[in-house]
């Protein structure tokens, strides 16, 4: 007997509510059960929880923090989108575009645009942290730079790690779980959502891009990581594949964590933020020639791109 996906036939409008309605739960359950069990686990406080993760700078404070993001990551981004998915169709693996294997060009076209990306990224970070608002802002302009520089301070705290074990787990929890979940919930959900509401798919692109980039509150980061929102969804969308993004999501981070682990124990001198920035005006033009001829190649190849 076929299972009934009850809520298939609601609007694009209340699949978006009942979507902002189990992160919500699950975001709070995650938060709550993490708080437990690290309380159970690490026997301090609730307020000694909440120290540890403002500022980790013990290694008890540390270990709590990766397992508190670890929870959290799943439960805002991975279990929603799958109870999602249960209520509104009758093949979640279809629905999410997990249920067929990417092609091999496909992963080694977005593989390699995550490396000839990277010195217009970082001509894109270099023009964003540029920005000065006028004096009216003044007040907000400090407020964001002194968050970007607790979020950039936390993150070094978080990756260091001398062991592989300690490289493995990062990997795991900074690469592996947010390219599952971030996909899943951007590209899976939110884009399909979007461009049903819309009738646009590069629309649908573009919304998820800044939704995607306006989420991780980095607002010196905010043009790079809008412009690899973009290429994350047009891989999808030219592929029909959720892998291809995820696995693209995936080499990015990965990238940046094994670059910091062997910067921090002195295997290279480049250290994460300048791995492939260049000053030449000839790379970085060439840099988004590149990225563009691939996912042209992509295009060509794939020959899915649905309107």
């Amino acid at each position: 007997m076929k299972r009934i996906a009850f809520l298939e036939k609601n609007s694009p409008f209340g699949k978006l509510l009942l979507l902002i309605g189990l992160i919500l739960l699950f975001s709070i359950l995650s938060a709550l059960s993490g708080l437990l069990v690290g309380k159970l686990f690490f026997g301090v406080t609730i307020t000694e929880l909440g120290t540890f993760i403002s500022n980790p700078e013990t290694p008890e404070a540390v270990s709590f923090v990766k397992f508190y993001q670890l929870i959290n990551q799943i439960g805002i981004f991975i279990f929603p989108v799958l109870f999602y998915s249960f209520f509104v169709s009758t093949s979640p693996g279809s629905y999410l575009r997990l249920d067929k294997k990417p092609t091999a060009l496909s992963l080694l076209v977005v593989g390699l645009v995550v490396y000839a990306i990277l010195p217009f990224l970082n001509y894109l970070a270099d023009l964003n942290q540029q920005i000065v608002l006028p004096d009216l802002f003044s007040g907000i302009e400090q407020w964001m730079k002194a968050k970007e520089l607790q979020a950039t301070h936390l993150t070094k705290i978080f990756l260091r790690t001398e062991t592989i074990f300690g490289l493995s787990m990062n990997l795991i929890i900074v690469a592996l779980i947010p390219a599952i979940g971030e996909e899943l919930l951007f590209r899976g959900v939110l884009l399909r959502l979007t461009k049903e509401m819309t009738k646009s798919t590069h629309l649908a692109v573009i919304i998820t891009a800044l939704l995607f980039s306006a989420i991780h509150l980095q607002f010196y980061g905010f043009f790079p990581r809008f412009l690899l929102g973009l290429i994350l969804g047009y891989s999808f969308v030219f592929s029909q594949n959720l892998w291809a993004p995820i696995f693209l999501h995936f080499v990015n981070n990965a990238s940046s964590v094994i670059i910091f682990y062997m910067h921090y124990n002195g295997y290279i001198k480049i250290s994460m933020e300048n791995f492939g920035a260049s000053p030449n005006s000839v790379y970085i033009i060439g840099s988004l020639l590149a990225t563009i001829w691939l996912m042209i190649i992509l295009y060509q190849k794939e020959g899915q791109f649905r309107t």
